[in-house]
């Protein structure tokens, strides 16, 4: 399971790194070793072609870009999914990683989400995994920055936070009907549901959450 959402997070990140690489590599290989030069007090012989504002912005430009991609590794390393999943293990000392590794065995996917019996899985996931049980509604959300929209698919928490993470437009309708039909989570973009989890909790779990809890 660790395996799996570790490759997938790396999948995702790699257009951005290797476009960060792309720009910052030819950039410091052709125009690094003459602005180097320049500030040792020599005259680069690129300087009969290229003017020193030139060959000084585009080396920083090249190194803006390279810092940016170690800085893309080094979070990723410094939080990756392995990390995430052993500090919700330490937390739930009576889950084992086999039965998380099981239930992602077993697991619907839809998307970069895997719904288990259990957990919920996604290295899009803040926490890579959430409880199912532990999710009271499903609903979405869009951010539209110029002409790109980010479509969010959110989980609204029995403890009253919301977790939320990246999905393709097209995965939206399949993923909140699927977890519409579970008997304790309501799906949907709705005012009053927003309204009522955010002002009052306690009426909320009470539409479908707490009555499911009751049957049992």
């Amino acid at each position: 399971m660790i395996k799996k959402l570790t490759m997938k997070e790396w999948m995702g990140t790699g257009y951005g790194l290797l476009m960060c690489l792309v720009l910052a590599v030819p950039a410091l290989w052709y125009f690094g070793p003459s602005a180097l030069a320049a500030l040792r007090g020599s005259v680069p012989a690129l300087a009969g072609k290229q003017s020193m504002t030139n060959i000084y912005g585009m080396s920083a430009l090249g190194l803006f870009f390279l810092l940016l991609a170690l800085f893309i590794v080094g979070r990723k390393l410094s939080d990756s999914v392995g990390k995430r999943v052993r500090r919700y293990l330490e937390s739930r000392p009576d889950v084992t990683e086999e039965q998380l590794d099981s239930d992602f065995s077993m697991a619907e996917k839809i998307g970069n989400v895997w719904i288990g019996r259990r957990w919920t899985f996604s290295h899009e996931l803040r926490c890579v995994l959430l409880e199912n049980e532990g999710i009271v509604w499903v609903f979405s959300e869009k951010e539209r920055v110029k002409n790109n929209i980010t479509y969010y698919l959110c989980f609204g928490l029995v403890s009253g936070k919301v977790e939320r993470m990246r999905v393709r437009e097209k995965d939206l309708t399949p993923l909140i009907e699927r977890y519409g039909k579970s008997p304790r989570i309501l799906a949907g973009n709705s005012p009053e549901y927003s309204y009522m989890f955010q002002n009052n909790l306690a009426s909320f779990l009470n539409l479908k959450y707490n009555a499911e809890a009751e049957n049992k």
